[in-house]
């Protein structure tokens, strides 16, 4: 599914029986994967030498560490 990924939009995500997608249409590449579990995470998604390569940024509801920022 592509919509513009919000705080709604993330919160009245439902779990399936398989991971779930959903895409941002404003930034590309970026999106929501739910789990069967029903755990939220934010992923991007690109292609690197003709292979395509999806990382998962960090969890729903989870701060950021500054700690862990550049130095």
């Amino acid at each position: 599914m592509r919509t513009k990924v919000t705080k709604r939009v993330v919160d009245a995500a439902a779990h399936s029986a398989r991971d779930t997608f959903i895409w941002d249409t404003d930034v590309k590449g970026f999106g929501l994967k739910v789990t069967p579990a029903g755990r939220k995470v934010y992923v991007v998604q690109t292609r690197l030498n003709g292979r395509l390569r999806r990382y998962t940024i960090g969890r729903h509801g989870f701060a950021l560490d500054p700690r862990y920022g550049p130095q």
